[in-house]
């Protein structure tokens, strides 16, 4: 079966998302545009996903558990979890992984967790999109007794891209915007690479809407299915 996806979306957990990308405007928004699946990527913070989790459960939608790591050469990495409690387990080690340097709230932008209402419940004082502490190999061995998913972000973007690794260490699949080249996956030799194409939306009109660009074929809409195809896809 063929279904829409947005798989990176930051909520106002993220400093540079805007002030309208809650929890509930985010669900409320996808299900307008008829999307399947969407995931909540975040920088370097799962602590939004249980709400998210939560409110998934009033939607005919799958809610994949993720988030987006900065590298410490600030290559950008998408992560996405099996299962809520992993995401939580490597929330805690990514934590250590942090700089957390305090930073002007005003200036870069307010860092957010809400309650399924969409209330503020507590907020996160150090810079969220500043780099980790961590390697790609340590990232991923960081990870290797939890059930996830790795992914490029925004593999042609200039800025924030992991493209020069993606030949010695393929990870499951990769990501470019909407608005790449048509030559690009030619060029870098990507074809034989999973793709996907999100919207990285910071603004609620900017979540994904329904193309042929943003489809993927599953035996059904569950998260195991999801993880399957990378498998077997």
């Amino acid at each position: 079966m063929k279904f829409f996806y947005d798989l990176h979306i930051h909520s106002v957990l993220s400093p540079c998302a805007d002030r309208l990308m809650t929890p509930n405007n985010i669900f409320n928004m996808a299900n307008l545009k008829g999307l399947n699946i969407i995931a909540v990527t975040d920088h370097n913070s799962m602590k939004q996903l249980p709400v998210l989790s939560e409110i998934a459960e009033s939607y005919d939608m799958l809610f994949v558990p993720g988030v987006e790591i900065s590298l410490n050469d600030d290559s950008h990495i998408l992560c996405y979890f099996r299962r809520l409690k992993d995401a939580i387990t490597f929330d805690t080690y990514l934590e250590t992984c942090l700089h957390k340097r305090a930073y002007d709230q005003e200036l870069y932008g307010f860092q957010e967790i809400t309650d399924i209402h969409d209330e503020v419940i507590d907020t996160i004082d150090y810079h969220l999109t500043e780099p980790s502490h961590l390697s790609i190999l340590q990232l991923i061995d960081g990870l290797k007794d939890l059930d996830h998913l790795l992914v490029y972000a925004h593999v042609d973007k200039t800025m924030n891209s992991g493209l020069k690794y993606i030949k010695d260490i393929p990870l499951d699949a990769i990501e470019i915007t909407k608005n790449h080249s048509k030559d690009f996956i030619k060029h870098h030799g990507l074809d034989h690479h999973k793709l996907f194409i999100n919207s990285d939306a910071h603004q609620i009109v900017d979540i994904n809407e329904c193309t042929d660009h943003n489809t993927i074929e599953l035996e059904n809409l569950t998260i195991d299915a999801f993880f399957d195809y990378f498998s077997h896809g």
